[in-house]
């Protein structure tokens, strides 16, 4: 594995420092805007990158795992997000999430593109990882939590997790003792707590009502948010959905508020109220072609859902909006 990472980073052009066991992958159209992506070779089976990117294209950075037996990959975002893919499907990973992908081998997963993100990824060769007689005892022990599939982590699963403050916080220190430049011995302290806490999390959100969610249950929800956000005027069930998946109505359910924290009902009324707010402030169109652009093709029945979510009728919200545009001009 060791031999990996050094063939990987002489590939790339990066800086790697023998003695600190630190890489920083370097381009100058990379580096326009303080980019960076910093690796370390942490033991014999257990290596760390930490991602920095706000760029339209990233370069190639993917390593490639051989299959030298079970892997357990664990992304962190901070802050932004990031698309990658998993098994040729497209998914996205946010701030304030942790995605677990335990894999044979490589399978592609995890190759970024554009957008801001910053993140912490750790790759780590389970077995060897348990057996290492130079990994200390306590990451011995927090592996095992995190890594083996006590929780249904199987081969060839990705899993989200939440991440808890206590894992924020780790994460930040990783990202500012990459950037200081530190030794790989501290990084590894560092990823050694974050192991636990991560463990923790998945034990937390398993017991908890709203459980992980695994690649398939995200990527199902995420189209069910698109299809109602992009087309929020025509009138989308849960049963319409549940047909199209072969599943029920209340597994549609479940995978939604799972993913974004909201029922179904509750977030197709919110972008229906949002987009009429919009366009009650923006255009010159009457209420009736607002309800219909809305998914109501009843205007009683849409100005109702109005006044109980914004206190107050259609067309007062479009006067009150035109008075508070015109005081604006007059300043």
């Amino acid at each position: 594995m060791k031999k990996n990472f050094t063939d990987y980073f002489e590939r790339s052009g990066a800086i790697y420092d023998p003695v600190k066991k630190r890489a920083e992958f370097i381009t100058d159209s990379f580096h326009e805007k303080n980019n960076k992506i910093i690796g370390y070779f942490l033991s014999e089976s257990m290596y760390v990158f930490i991602y920095s990117i706000d760029h339209d294209s990233i370069p190639d950075h993917g390593l490639e795992l051989r299959s030298e037996g079970r892997y357990l990959r664990v992304n962190c975002c901070r802050k932004g997000g990031c698309r990658f893919t998993k098994k040729n499907q497209e998914m996205n990973l946010y701030a304030g999430e942790t995605a677990m992908d335990y894999n044979d081998g490589n399978d592609g997963s995890f190759m970024f593109t554009a957008d801001e993100y910053l993140g912490v990824e750790v790759i780590m060769q389970v077995d060897k990882v348990i057996r290492e007689h130079t990994i200390m005892a306590a990451l011995k022990k927090a592996v095992k939590r995190m890594a083996l599939p006590d929780y249904a982590m199987q081969i060839n699963s990705l899993y989200f997790v939440s991440e808890s403050e206590h894992t924020s916080r780790i994460l930040d220190d990783i990202i500012k003792y990459a950037f200081d430049n530190a030794d790989s011995e501290v990084i590894l302290v560092k990823v050694a707590e974050l192991a636990y806490t991560v463990g923790k999390d998945l034990e937390r959100e398993k017991k908890s009502k709203t459980h992980y969610v695994s690649g398939s249950q995200k990527k199902i929800a995420q189209e069910v948010h698109d299809r109602l956000t992009y087309d929020f005027g025509k009138k989308w069930t849960v049963r319409v959905f549940a047909d199209h998946y072969g599943l029920s109505e209340t597994t549609i359910k479940n995978y939604f508020r799972n993913v974004y924290g909201c029922g179904f009902r509750e977030y197709q009324l919110r972008i229906r109220m949002e987009n009429a707010a919009k366009l009650l402030t923006a255009s010159s169109s009457n209420i009736g072609e607002i309800s219909s652009l809305c998914g109501y093709y009843s205007q009683a029945k849409f100005g109702a859902a109005f006044k109980k979510y914004y206190h107050t009728t259609p067309l007062e919200y479009r006067r009150l909006a035109r008075i508070k545009a015109n005081s604006s001009r007059l300043e």
